[in-house]
C-alpha cells in the first residue's frame, strides 16, 4: 500500500504537468521518490520539490515548485476535509478518549469549517490569489512567470482533489490493517475518526525531526491512552511512518544514487 500511496501522488504530478510537458508515470514515480529523500532532511518535509526538480532538470524550478505546492495544497485539504469529517462523526463512537468537552468540539468543528472553506478558494483559484501579493517587491517579479496556474482546469482540479482523498483513504486502511493485525478492539469507525482527528491535527504542529518522525506518534499516545489502543497506538503511527516516510525516502535515495552512476 505504500506503493499505492506514492502511486497516487506521481499521478497527480503527471497530470499537474501540461500537455506539451507530459512526463511518464515512471519518470514522474522517480521525481516523487527521490522528493521524498530530500523531504526526509528538511523540517516539515517542505523540501519535497528538490528533489522533484533534481529529476526533471529540464522543466522550470519555479514551475516544479509551484506544481508541487498546488498538489500539497490538494492533500492538505483532503486531510482537513477528513478532521472535519472525524470531529463531526466523533459523537458516535464508543471509546472515551474522544470524548471531548462540547466547547472545545464545536470551536475544532467550526475552525475546521472555515479551513476547508479558505483551502477550496485558494485551491479553486490560486492565480488569483497570488496576485494579491503582486505588489510586494520579493513577490511581484515571480508572480507573472506563475500565470500558467490560471489555465489548471477545474476539471483537472476535481481529478487532482479526488486522488488526495484516494491517498488519505490508503492511510486508513493501513491503520485499519493493523489494528486489525494487532486485534484491537477498534471498529472501522473508531479507526476513521483516529486517523481523521490525527492526521488533522499533526499537520498544523511544526516538527523539527527528520521525516516528521515523533509528532504524530506522541499525539497518537495522546489520542489513544484511555482506549483500547493504548500503546500499540504510537506503535501502528510508527509503522506507517516507517513504510510510507523511511522505506520511501531510502528508495529514492537509492534512484538518486543510480540515476548518478548513469550519469557519470
Amino acid at each position: 500500500m505504500q506503493f499505492l500511496n506514492w502511486f497516487f501522488e506521481a499521478l497527480k504530478f503527471q497530470l499537474l504537468l501540461f500537455e506539451n510537458e507530459r512526463i511518464s508515470l515512471i519518470i514522474a514515480l522517480k521525481a516523487v521518490y527521490v522528493g521524498n529523500f530530500t523531504a526526509f532532511f528538511t523540517p516539515d518535509r517542505v523540501g519535497t520539490f528538490i528533489g522533484r526538480i533534481v529529476v526533471l532538470k529540464k522543466f522550470s524550478k519555479l514551475k516544479i515548485t509551484a506544481l508541487t505546492a498546488v498538489g500539497n495544497l490538494s492533500q492538505l485539504m483532503a486531510t482537513v476535509f477528513f478532521g472535519l469529517l472525524a470531529f463531526l462523526l466523533i459523537k458516535n463512537v464508543n471509546q472515551e478518549i474522544f470524548n471531548v468537552d462540547l466547547y472545545v468540539l464545536s470551536f475544532l468543528q467550526f475552525a475546521f469549517v472555515l479551513l476547508f472553506v479558505a483551502l477550496t478558494v485558494i485551491f479553486a483559484y490560486p492565480f488569483l490569489v497570488l496576485k494579491l501579493f503582486e505588489r510586494w517587491p520579493f513577490f511581484g517579479r515571480y508572480i507573472k512567470r506563475l500565470s500558467y496556474l490560471s489555465e489548471i482546469s477545474n476539471e483537472l482540479k476535481i481529478k487532482i482533489f479526488v486522488l488526495s482523498v484516494s491517498r488519505f483513504l490508503v492511510f486508513y486502511f493501513q491503520y485499519l490493517l493493523l489494528v486489525f493485525y494487532f486485534n484491537v478492539d477498534f471498529s472501522y469507525l473508531d479507526v476513521l475518526v483516529f486517523v481523521g482527528i490525527l492526521y488533522g491535527i499533526v499537520t498544523f504542529i511544526p516538527s523539527p525531526f527528520l521525516g516528521n518522525f515523533g509528532t504524530r506518534e506522541a499525539l497518537a499516545l495522546y489520542l489513544t491512552a484511555a482506549t483500547p489502543l493504548g500503546l500499540i497506538g504510537p506503535l501502528i503511527s510508527f509503522f506507517v511512518w516507517l513504510i510510507n516516510v523511511g522505506v520511501s525516502s531510502l528508495i529514492g535515495g537509492l534512484i538518486l544514487i543510480i540515476n548518478k552512476f548513469k550519469s557519470i
